[in-house]
């Protein structure tokens, strides 16, 4: 990996942030989805998340390849799914997105893995996310590292819906059990 980091984005990446955004939007409208837009996710909410904190970039020979939110923010939606675990605290993933110059490189999957130790890292018993129903790649992608359907949600001004994944974290590995 050599060169190639995830760290904290900063408020002066925002406008390359936005870049790979358009770019991604212009991918995803191309192939039939309409899952992100001119107005989601907008600047607003890109510097929303970059001030908390939770917006992560991948650094890949000094430009930023992908990025992903980590946050506790549950959709008001995801009370109505049956979750395997109950006990929280759960840390929800948002916004995934590799620049469309550099899919197909495994930096979604180092960005999942990241998300992942950082949520073991920080005693999160499970990681929860959605994805459109239209993302092929990602509805196949999840499911591939370990993560469980269940169930679907809708969100307002969306024409279809959003399937809900959760990967519940085991501390430790063994549970404390002799091998």
């Amino acid at each position: 990996m050599s060169g190639d980091k995830i760290r904290n984005a900063r408020k002066d990446e925002i406008g390359a942030i936005m870049e790979l955004i358009a770019n991604c939007v212009q991918v995803m409208q191309a192939g039939g989805s309409d899952q992100w837009n001119e107005s989601y996710p907008n600047r607003e909410v890109i510097s929303e998340d970059v001030d908390k904190g939770t917006l992560y970039a991948y650094e890949e020979q000094g430009a930023i390849a992908g990025i992903i939110v980590l946050d506790e923010e549950q959709a008001e939606q995801y009370d109505a799914i049956d979750w395997a675990e109950g006990p929280g605290p759960h840390l929800i993933m948002h916004r995934l997105a590799v620049h469309p110059e550099v899919q197909g490189k495994g930096i979604a999957r180092k960005l999942i893995a990241f998300a992942e130790e950082h949520a073991r890292s920080r005693g999160y018993t499970s990681i929860r996310l959605d994805t459109y129903a239209k993302n092929a790649r990602a509805l196949a992608l999840y499911p591939s590292l370990g993560y469980e359907y269940r169930g679907v949600v809708d969100f307002p001004g969306r024409t279809a819906n959003f399937t809900v994944f959760e990967k519940v974290l085991t501390a430790g590995g063994n549970n404390g059990q002799a091998s």
